[in-house]
């Protein structure tokens, strides 16, 4: 499948390093030459050094041929152009990050049907949703629905006291009350996709699917229920902190702090419920003075990454008890993240990244990728007449690093499966895999 994505920040790079481990044919159109290369050379995909707006630029990236062409720049106007250009030449889909509220709302609707752009993604509001899922679901470092938010995927730091700790996932899966499964355990920092004879130990990061309803129950039997969230610290007004502490202040008490002295007032006449307070977040006196220690939730979410871990780290000494989250752009300082105590780190790419690969995959009705690992979790419809129509779980014989976690009946109902589970043709099947296996799913589950 050819792949044409203009520009390579934070959201491209992501977007390509996942295609190029799915073997697809990636080009990434990038200005920078300095980065392009970096690109190239990390990367196994191809680039072009020039403008996604010239049509002459776009034809040597091979977009007439293109399955889809994605402009994640940082320039709205460049990628509308892009997807404007990409559909004329021929480019069979297109997506176009949009920052400006404007040209995301009923304003710009003329506009984003002239540039015929089949999606629509906003990194910054991606990550202000990711983040609320968190304060949402106390005690997960990670919330991913699926299956239009029939089940999640939870991740989760095994606490000492669960009750799975020492037992098998074999030996777990046999307790008719615990109806979720393991899809991907991370130990000495390296993540595997687990069977039935891994054993569950204190402090492994566990990621968990299970019923949305039931979320809670599995939180408590893996000793990660959080205290129900009363104040919230805000770090930073750019669009996600302010997205986030919009929200947040309808159930809770909010403090914001901004280093911009003019936005800071903006949004102290904006957000009249929420505390704005002036001030940069790296100064320990103001989050002392701002009550740091007796904040339930401390989100650190300016546009610079050291900042953030840096005051969550700060929180988190001051507050064993406050779960922390630090908004990443680059990954390079992810390892700081458990080291320093932090709770969560989220990134822009990866919510707005899920959303391309959704779109691009057809068949996938949802995708979940993770920062820290090659692990995914999709949803595939079963085709009929294809190997997993009419198919015991047990019978499928599908490779190590595929996992199958649970079918949507196309009554809407669903189920974690077990080996004595059957397929139909016209039900969800949500696994987990690595990108290099997703060519086998597609031949399991496709006619």
């Amino acid at each position: 499948m050819h792949v044409v994505i203009v520009g390579a920040g934070e959201v491209g790079w992501y977007l390509a390093e996942r295609l190029g481990a799915e073997h697809h044919d990636v080009v990434v159109i990038e200005q920078n030459e300095v980065i392009a290369r970096a690109l190239g050379e990390e990367l196994d995909v191809q680039t072009v050094i020039g403008s996604g707006t010239h049509p002459s630029v776009l034809r040597t990236a091979g977009v007439e041929r293109a399955e889809m062409m994605a402009g994640v720049t940082q320039d709205d106007e460049v990628n509308l152009i892009a997807s404007a250009l990409s559909k004329q030449l021929g480019a069979k889909q297109t997506v176009v990050r949009l920052q400006t509220d404007e040209l995301r709302g009923p304003d710009g609707a003329e506009l984003r049907e002239l540039m015929a752009a089949d999606l629509v993604i906003d990194p910054d509001f991606d990550t202000a949703e990711e983040i609320l899922r968190l304060v949402s679901v106390s005690g997960a470092d990670e919330v991913y629905p699926m299956a239009d938010g029939q089940l999640v995927v939870l991740g989760v730091v095994v606490g000492p006291d669960s009750e799975m700790v020492g037992r098998s996932l074999a030996d777990i899966g046999q307790v008719d009350t615990w109806r979720f499964l393991f899809g991907a355990v991370t130990r000495n920092g390296e993540t595997i996709i687990p069977r039935g004879d891994l054993q569950v130990e204190a402090g492994d990061h566990v990621r968990v699917l299970c019923n949305a309803s039931k979320q809670q129950e599995v939180l408590q039997a893996l000793d990660a229920v959080g205290k129900r969230v009363r104040r919230v610290m805000v770090l930073g007004g750019g669009a996600v902190g302010a997205r986030v502490a919009e929200r947040l202040v309808r159930s809770t008490d909010v403090v914001l702090v901004e280093r911009d002295a003019g936005r800071a007032e903006a949004l102290a006449e904006r957000l009249q419920r929420v505390t704005v307070v002036h001030g940069d977040i790296t100064d320990t006196n103001l989050l002392t003075e701002e009550s740091v220690s007796t904040t339930d939730v401390v989100i650190a979410a300016t546009g610079e990454d050291t900042a953030n871990v840096l005051a969550c780290a700060f929180a988190a000494a001051e507050n064993h008890e406050a779960f922390t989250v630090a908004v990443l752009h680059r990954l390079a300082l992810l390892p700081l993240v458990r080291q320093f105590g932090i709770d969560a780190a989220l990134s822009p790419r990866t919510a707005s990244a899920n959303a391309v690969l959704q779109q691009l995959r057809g068949g996938t009705s949802s995708v979940a990728t993770f920062l820290d690992s090659d692990v995914e979790v999709d949803e595939f419809v079963i085709e009929a007449g294809s190997p997993g129509d009419g198919a015991l779980v047990r019978d499928l014989h599908v490779r190590r690093s595929v996992l199958l976690g649970a079918v949507v009946r196309e009554d809407g109902s669903t189920e974690i499966v077990r080996g004595n589970t059957q397929l139909h043709a016209g039900e969800s099947v949500v696994l987990f895999a690595r990108p290099t296996a997703l060519a086998e799913v597609r031949r399991v589950f496709g006619a």
